[in-house]
């Protein structure tokens, strides 16, 4: 669904009559690795859309991206920004791991009648593991995590509101988007391992006015998570035990020492950025790979690595000033004219003007310098001042109109080109037809074209005809850059299939038996 509402641009699914959308959970919308997919299905909807985000947590580097698709926004915050609710109970109990299961069972002897409990530990083989011991001491459960199929989910969370069960264990999974009744307890079998996830997770009690009550268990090996449990404690205004306070110190005091690293907040993201600082730490790890190898730098490897864009129209700086140079030229010589030569018969019209066409500029012309009309004389203006005015009114006009061709009959844009002439033949029918084109040009923004002819392997081309090759445009360099990697990508899974087939043959249309 995704993909069609990203790719199809109006052609399966038209998003131009949707007046209001609303992004649940919008922080992690935005920081799990969906931030492209979100944005290019926002612009597909119409500009004038009412755009409603919510969170319970927002950190300030999420916030900041996701103020990109809206506009004069207004921020409505309903209790503490980040901050677990008050009417909820925290517990946090120093319990190694050989402790907790105990721990749990009277826990559950006390709870268990009064209404729903939601376990989370951290990962899926916990919760199947802690699962199948709870059915064996009596106590019938629901599993809930990732590696379950989507009905078998749903199915679970039914039963669990519809009181089939009341026990529940899940993965962080579950620590966001369930609303459920009556649950009274939270217990945190494994600690949270960032502020936002112990949020959300304490935030499945409490809710709409109720009670609630979580209960963390944390031991020494976790003590990297300590701080931000007395955080969350502080900021609700919540009893920090004595011996939770002294582990976040002492984590923090080897922290400073340099002795250990504090835990990322879990926004910063663990994929590719795609910028500039990364793109050169890959090309400098590729070079130090080359040189540990014996290698050396190849030429066109360099190329490859520039992608071959180009700003396009780069040559009208030459033209401008070869233009200047030659109107200079021409204002000096006829001013030096005439200073020789008094204007008796010829009156200097500095107003008039006469065209100018550029070199290389085809049908653009402008004026240059003052026209000389015979049959009349001076009006009482001597030559030599005559002249020099002639020469200044003639720079002026070639400056502002070189300068106006410049801005409108040379927008500035890039373009690159990609040789597949000697790709496989259903790679070159591949990239070359307009189903793999269009997304392409759709997604990046460039045009692409096919120029060329293909020759076959041994024929050189003659002069002025090339090799089969895609033209791409576009107006940004990044546009350029990525639809060039596309269509390399295109090509090289199709060659890679092509040698694939049985003897490395191409498929035809025919098969001789």
């Amino acid at each position: 669904m995704i993909d069609i509402l990203c790719t199809s641009g109006g052609k399966i699914s038209n998003l131009r009559r949707v007046t209001y959308l609303v992004l649940d959970e919008a922080d992690r919308m935005f920081d799990m690795g969906f931030e492209p997919q979100i944005t290019r299905i926002v612009q597909n909807i119409r500009p004038d859309r009412q755009t409603v985000l919510f969170s319970a947590t927002f950190p300030r580097q999420v916030e900041i991206l996701a103020r990109k698709v809206l506009n004069k926004p207004v921020e409505i915050q309903v209790g503490g920004r980040s901050v677990v609710n008050k009417d909820i109970t925290q517990l946090v109990e120093m319990r190694p791991e050989s402790e907790r299961f105990l721990r749990l069972l009277e826990l559950l002897g006390e709870w268990y009648e009064k209404g729903k409990i939601l376990i989370f530990v951290h990962s899926q083989e916990k919760c199947d593991a802690l699962f199948r011991d709870l059915l064996k001491h009596g106590y019938p459960c629901l599993s809930l995590h990732g590696a379950k199929d989507q009905t078998d989910r749903e199915s679970t969370i039914s039963d669990f509101k519809s009181n089939v069960c009341n026990l529940l264990i899940a993965t962080s999974v579950a620590a966001r988007g369930l609303d459920v009744k009556e649950l009274e307890l939270v217990i945190n079998f494994d600690v949270p391992n960032h502020y936002e996830d112990y949020v959300h997770r304490v935030g499945r009690t409490g809710r709409a006015g109720r009670k609630g009550c979580a209960i963390t268990f944390i031991s020494e090996d976790d003590a990297r998570y300590a701080p931000d449990l007395v955080k969350a404690l502080e900021l609700s205004e919540q009893v920090v035990p004595d011996d939770l306070k002294a582990l976040a110190d002492g984590f923090m005091a080897k922290v400073n020492q340099g002795l250990e690293q504090a835990h990322g907040t879990g926004y910063g993201g663990s994929g590719f950025k795609f910028n500039e600082e990364e793109d050169e730490k890959r090309k400098a790890a590729k070079k130090a790979q080359a040189k540990e190898y014996g290698f050396e730098e190849d030429k066109s490897d360099s190329e490859d690595e520039d992608e071959g864009v180009r700003k396009a129209g780069g040559d009208i700086s030459q033209q401008t000033a070869l233009a200047q140079i030659a109107a200079m030229a021409a204002a000096s010589k006829a001013s030096t004219a005439l200073m020789q030569n008094p204007l008796s018969s010829g009156q200097l019209l500095p107003n008039a003007v006469l065209p100018i066409s550029l070199p290389g500029v085809h049908g653009v012309s402008m004026p240059g310098t003052a026209a000389v009309v015979p049959g009349s004389g001076l009006s009482g203006l001597p030559n030599e001042e005559a002249a020099r005015k002639a020469a200044l009114q003639a720079a002026l006009n070639l400056q502002h109109n070189l300068a106006k061709i410049q801005a409108d009959v040379m927008p500035e844009h890039y373009e690159a080109e990609l040789e597949i002439n000697e790709f496989p033949q259903n790679a070159r029918w591949k990239v070359t037809h307009k189903e793999t084109l269009g997304p392409i040009s759709e997604w990046t923004g460039a045009a692409i074209t096919t120029r060329g002819q293909y020759f076959p392997t041994g024929r050189i081309p003659g002069p002025g005809e090339r090799k089969l090759y895609l033209f791409i445009e576009g107006p940004t360099e990044l546009s350029v850059k990525r639809a060039k990697a596309e269509l390399k990508r295109v090509l090289e899974d199709i060659s890679h299939q092509s040698l694939q087939l049985p003897g490395g043959t191409q498929p035809g249309r025919y098969q001789v038996l």
